[in-house]
Parts: C-alpha cells; sequence; structure tokens
C-alpha cells in the first residue's frame, strides 16, 4: 500500500472535519439567542417626562388612509407631505401625484420636467405657498409650481443627503462638508460655511435644528457648528468645544433641542446637554446605557434594548423611569413617539405602539401595517412607511 495515499486520504478526511465544524459553529452562531443585561441605573428621577397637550387626538387604529397606486420606493422617505388638506408625493419616475384625501385614489400624475440620473434619488419634498422646493442626491434643487414646471434651478457639485430645511423664506442644505443658505424666491446664494479641510468619511449623517435665529448643525464629515441668520455669521458659543468621537459612520449621532437645551448624542452613547441662554453645558459627555434605538422627546431620551425601555432625563442624567416587559418585541426599534394627553406612545418598528402612563406600560396595540421603516407626523395626520413600500396614514 502506498503510504503518500493513506496520507493524502487522512489529510482530506480532517479538512472535511474541520469545515464541518465550522459550518456548524455557524449555524451555532446564527441561531444563538442573544442576551440583554438589564441597564445600569445610577439614579432614579421622580420628575416626570414633559409632555405636548396640544396632542389631545387618540390614535384611530381602525382609521387608515392607504395611497393606492403607489409603491414608495424612495431610500429616504421624505417624498411625501400634505398641503392644504391635499397629499402630494413624489415617485421614482420623478412625478407629481397627487391623491384623494379620503380615499387615497390617485387623482393625477405630473411629468416634473427635469431629467434625474437613474443613479440619483429625491432627498426631500417641501412646500412653499402653491409651489414644491425639492432636492436631489446629486446636489440639485428645484422650485417648481403643480403642473410640474421649474420656477428656478440650483446645482451643486457636492453630494446631498440630508433633507432641507426651510426657515423665514431661506433655504437651509447640509451638504457633505457644507451648510448652504439660498433664497426661497430665486435660488441666490445668500450664505456658506465650508469645511473643506475635514475629510469627509461619508455623505450621511447631516443633521439641522434651530433655536430662533440660531442654526445648529452636524455636517456629514462630523463637524458641528452654528450660524445667527440674523447677523449673518457663524456664532460662537461653547457648544464648539465638543470632542466628537471620529467615526466612519455618525448615523448614530444625533442633534435636538427642546425649550432652552440643545442635546447631542455622539456614537449613540456620549449625551451633551448645552443652555443655549446661559451658555453652559448641564451634561458633558454623559456615558448613557448602549441601546439598539433611541429616541429624543421633550426633556427625555428614550432607550430600547430587547425588552428594555428606559427614559433619561437630558438635564441631570438621571433615569425617570426603567421598563421591562416580556411582550415588548426584542427585535423591534423605536421608530417614532408622540403623546396624547397624559399618554406616551412609543411607535415600534414591528408595527407595536406602547401606551405608557405614570411611567407604567399600560397597552400595547398594533398598527397592523407589516414593518415599519418610518413615521412622521403632519398636520396631526401619522404618515406611516412599510417595508412593502405602501404608505399609510392615519
Amino acid at each position: 500500500m502506498n503510504i503518500f495515499h493513506i496520507n493524502k486520504s487522512y489529510l482530506i478526511f480532517l479538512i472535511f472535519i474541520f469545515l464541518n465544524a465550522c459550518t456548524t459553529k455557524n449555524i451555532y452562531e446564527k441561531v444563538k439567542i442573544k442576551k440583554y443585561n438589564p441597564p445600569i441605573i445610577e439614579n432614579f428621577d421622580t420628575n416626570n417626562i414633559k409632555l405636548n397637550f396640544k396632542e389631545t387626538n387618540k390614535l384611530n387604529y381602525k382609521s387608515k388612509l392607504v395611497l393606492n397606486d403607489f409603491k414608495n420606493s424612495n431610500i429616504y422617505l421624505n417624498n411625501v407631505l400634505f398641503k392644504n388638506k391635499e397629499i402630494f408625493a413624489v415617485n421614482d419616475k420623478n412625478q407629481l401625484l397627487k391623491f384623494n384625501n379620503k380615499t387615497g385614489e390617485l387623482i393625477s400624475s405630473t411629468k416634473i420636467q427635469f431629467s434625474i440620473d437613474k443613479n440619483d434619488n429625491l432627498v426631500s419634498l417641501n412646500s412653499f405657498k402653491d409651489t414644491f422646493i425639492i432636492s436631489y442626491k446629486s446636489g440639485t434643487i428645484l422650485r417648481i409650481n403643480k403642473i410640474g414646471e421649474i420656477l428656478w434651478m440650483y446645482k451643486s457639485d457636492k453630494i446631498l443627503n440630508t433633507p432641507l430645511v426651510i426657515i423665514n423664506e431661506q433655504i437651509i442644505a447640509l451638504f457633505n462638508d457644507q451648510i448652504q443658505c439660498l433664497s426661497i424666491q430665486d435660488a441666490s446664494e445668500l450664505w456658506y460655511e465650508i469645511y473643506s479641510d475635514l475629510p469627509v468619511y461619508q455623505a450621511k449623517g447631516g443633521q439641522i435644528v434651530n433655536f430662533f435665529n440660531l442654526l445648529f448643525y452636524i455636517l456629514p464629515n462630523n463637524k458641528i457648528g452654528a450660524f445667527d441668520t440674523m447677523l449673518g455669521s457663524m456664532h460662537i458659543s461653547k457648544f464648539d468645544e465638543i470632542q466628537i468621537m471620529s467615526s466612519l459612520n455618525n448615523t448614530k449621532d444625533k442633534i435636538y433641542i427642546f425649550e432652552d437645551n440643545l442635546m447631542y448624542l455622539d456614537e449613540g452613547k456620549y449625551l451633551y446637554t448645552f443652555n443655549i441662554i446661559d451658555n453652559e453645558f448641564n451634561l458633558y459627555k454623559k456615558n448613557i446605557n448602549l441601546s439598539e434605538s433611541n429616541i429624543f422627546y421633550n426633556n427625555s431620551i428614550i432607550l430600547k434594548n430587547g425588552n428594555y425601555l428606559q427614559a433619561i432625563n437630558i438635564n441631570n442624567g438621571n433615569t425617570f423611569w426603567l421598563i421591562n416587559d416580556k411582550n415588548i418585541s426584542k427585535n423591534s426599534s423605536i421608530i417614532a413617539i408622540r403623546n396624547y394627553n397624559a399618554f406616551i406612545e412609543i411607535f415600534l418598528s414591528n408595527g407595536d405602539v406602547l401606551e405608557i402612563k405614570d411611567k407604567k406600560l399600560i397597552k400595547i396595540n398594533n398598527l397592523d401595517v407589516g414593518k415599519i421603516i418610518k413615521i412622521s407626523f403632519e398636520n396631526k395626520n401619522i404618515i406611516v412607511h412599510t417595508e412593502s413600500k405602501k404608505t399609510v396614514i392615519f
């Protein structure tokens, strides 16, 4: 017997065992149940989350409107809006659609007189008087009328991934390394600030909030800043002292304003609370619990991890409440939040709506629309975008 053939067979056998073991391990890792540890609580807060008592309508889960003949494949999902009790949308064929606000039926379809590249995407749809402001990923911004005619066009050679903000007839656009202000009347450039000396890791993650005449923003290249629209110059404050964690992906970063406070969440973990009036930090790089999803709401930030929900006071870092309930879907994430009267409603990606009152989970309802990607609140309506590309309005 040839010993070479014996060794060769033995080697093949060992390789087979090794590959089989790796495959078994991979399968085990895929089915392994993730364990969620209880959040760490330093101190509890006896106060409550501040509520918006202008919102007094309880959601009617049976009263829902589906936009017919409309499969929303837009990746940004900022392409549906209400205007004078009418529903408008822009589809992937760059058509302006109008829907019946009672039945969801398509009333009209108008071609926008602008050709977009097949790799381009609509980033945001806004309205102004009887016209629409539309922005595209390629950096093009249009103002059109209701029949799709272009009133003006602005073109940039920079990527635009952040929805436009319209304030006092000014359009604010966040490009990858630049904040740009345009006149809504003719798209003339009013002012801009550029940070070209900083590397652009990605083109996502830009956010902007306003406090009266002050605009606070984070650019996709991790640069933060503020601009005074009244003075037409940069606004310098201690907020500029934040040492942001440099990252290849800053989509976990969030910026938010409530009352006089500006909140910044870095890497989904470090919380800054800055009092704009006093020019002082209430919290500086407060290490909060990591979570799979979180959302700012008034004077709180609410975290979800597995079956756990934790509400943290943004002013002192203490915990308003901690809820652990096996009926809370482990694998869902927080999509949106609102309140009606004394009830807080937390909307999850699986369609569940958690009703919380007096720091306790009272009830879990379901929107019965399938998996949810995004929710927005507009004119007392709730616009729901689903994974199946349906747009449902409550």
